[in-house]
């Protein structure tokens, strides 16, 4: 059983830029940043609002002390970020070692290795929201991609 993760695949996206950890280049857990689109918009804004409202509900359960309504809005942080451009991602996180490695697969579904270029394929996630982090004020949906289908056949010739 996955204890209840759910799952969810946004379909094929482009990553932004190479998957790192802040700080860390010999890091095995990184942020991994998904271009937006509306729909992925949609979905995490829906997803946020229903977790604010439970945690608002109970915040000595999930972060450990009472707080307002607005306290515990102030402490979130969304999953969509919008760069000093303007341009909206998703940020997750991903596993490049160890337990919960992330698993690539080809386009005929076999496993494969990671790309060494992320930026440079089109990637369908297999994202799973497994629950909160929380770190010291701030906390924010724990979104994890498990799963990978890369396709580096795509890559266009600018001219």
């Amino acid at each position: 059983s996955d204890g209840g993760i759910l799952k969810w695949t946004p379909g094929p996206l482009q990553i932004l830029f190479q998957p790192k950890a802040f700080n860390d280049p010999a890091a095995t857990r990184v942020s991994v940043c998904f271009k937006s689109t509306p729909q992925i918009e949609e979905y995490i804004e829906e997803l946020e609002a229903w977790i604010l409202k439970e945690v608002a509900r109970n915040p000595q359960q999930y972060l450990g002390q009472a707080l307002s309504e607005a306290q515990v809005r102030e402490r979130f942080t969304s999953a969509i970020k919008t760069s000093e451009k303007g341009y909206k991602h998703l940020r997750a996180k991903m596993n490049l070692a160890g337990k919960g490695q992330v698993k690539c697969w080809d386009e005929n579904k076999r496993p494969r290795q990671p790309p060494d270029d992320w930026t440079m394929c089109d990637v369908q996630p297999c994202l799973q929201i497994k629950g909160l982090w929380v770190m010291s004020k701030d906390f924010g949906l724990l979104i994890e991609m498990a799963d990978a289908l890369v396709s580096e056949s795509s890559q266009l010739c600018p001219f």
